[in-house]
């Protein structure tokens, strides 16, 4: 069976998301904080004096800020990341006096926050930025016309954020249904695994409860004539019997062994061998036709459980079998008389021999065999004796 990896991984709510906007590796990462400080540098022409200097400072701090949320996004420290975009979005407005690009910084903070949170937090924190531009215009007594660019720029901002963390959640949502549904492949793979198992087992189980009882039977059959001092002939023909049964619990493994390749399997023939066997009377009602493998090994299962206990507890009874094809279902009939006098070496088994050899699971088990097919299976007294009846559909 294939292996498969299937750990749980982090759920939804606390795995994160994918760095959002311009970076995904660290090369990229350093690229996009080039870009940044270069397009700082340009815009505020920053120089030697007093606003250069400002301008400088402020540019440090960006760089700085863009780098922690860089770190805290790629190792997993969603306090840093949302630390580092806040203090970006208050820079950006910082710089809104000294140039036009501040709509850029405020923008890429907002990015980054709706990268890595809900709506509202995000705008909340883009907020910052148009506050920081507020007060900085205020101070510097310029125009407020700079608080639109500012504006704009962190609205498009947590657009593309919104945009991105939902692609994001799409991709993250298509991958945890791909594991799903590959666990559910393996777990397919595991019941059928453990189907076929208790299918070999039950096989198996069934092959060899049949001989070894049908063996403890003749065994018991084999003492007795010894005790009471029966001719060698009739205890080397006990012998005989006992040696057949052997080779044919043998034979029937083989046949059991075959049937499990799910080939149609024609189970007249073995079932007038079993009958015939047991010197019970074989017929076939309706056209025959081959079953399949499940459906033929039950019936032959169920013949043979019969047949043994007819063989324990009714020595000497007349015994009927009939295999039954209807157009959507098969049946199966085993009857027996009221048990008569046991022939010479032939006697029924003591009651305390009679459950070691069963263990009283035989009917149980052929039960189980059936309903698992959709099939029924009675037993009962029937007339003065007993019959077991299978029917299974097809």
């Amino acid at each position: 069976m294939r292996t498969h990896d299937l750990r749980p991984g982090p759920d939804a709510a606390s795995r994160p998301p994918a760095p959002a906007g311009l970076l995904t590796g660290p090369a990229v990462g350093l690229l996009a904080l080039a870009g940044l400080v270069y397009g700082a540098v340009q815009a505020t022409q920053a120089g030697t004096g007093g606003r250069g200097t400002a301008a400088w400072g402020l540019i440090g701090v960006m760089a700085l800020a863009w780098i922690g949320w860089w770190v805290g996004s790629r190792s997993g420290r969603p306090a840093l990341a949302v630390t580092s975009a806040a203090v970006l979005a208050c820079v950006g407005g910082a710089m809104a006096p000294l140039s036009s690009y501040s709509a850029v910084v405020v923008g890429v903070a907002a990015l980054c926050a709706a990268g890595r949170l809900a709506l509202r937090p995000a705008a909340a924190l883009t907020a910052l930025g148009a506050v920081a531009a507020t007060v900085a215009l205020a101070v510097d007594g310029v125009g407020f016309t700079a608080l639109l660019a500012v504006a704009a720029g962190g609205l498009c901002g947590l657009l593309l954020g919104v945009v991105r963390r939902q692609r994001q959640e799409s991709l993250w949502a298509q991958a945890d249904l791909a594991v799903a549904r590959e666990r559910g492949a393996v777990e397919h793979e595991r019941a059928e695994l453990l189907a076929e198992r208790n299918r070999i087992a039950r096989e198996v189980h069934d092959v060899l409860a049949h001989t070894l009882s049908a063996l403890s039977v003749q065994m018991t059959a084999l003492d007795s004539l010894v005790e009471d001092g029966a001719s060698t002939d009739d205890v080397r023909a006990a012998i005989g019997r006992s040696r057949r049964l052997a080779v044919e619990g043998l034979e029937e493994t083989r046949r059991a062994v075959r049937a499990l390749r799910d080939e149609p399997v024609a189970p007249a023939e073995r079932l007038a061998s079993l009958a015939a066997g047991e010197g019970a009377v074989f017929r076939v009602t309706g056209t025959e036709r081959p079953l399949p493998a499940a459906v033929a090994i039950a019936l032959v299962r169920a013949a043979q459980e019969a047949l043994t206990n007819t063989r324990k507890h009714a020595p000497g009874a007349h015994v009927t079998v009939v295999l039954g094809f209807r157009e959507a279902s098969t049946s199966l009939t085993v009857t027996n008389t009221a048990p008569a006098s046991a022939p010479h070496g032939l006697r029924a088994a003591p009651v305390g021999e009679l459950a070691a050899t069963g263990g009283g699971y035989g009917l149980t088990g052929m039960r189980e065999r059936v309903e698992l097919l959709g099939g029924t299976l009675t037993a009962g007294p029937h007339e003065g004796g007993w019959r077991v009846r299978v029917e299974v559909p097809e």
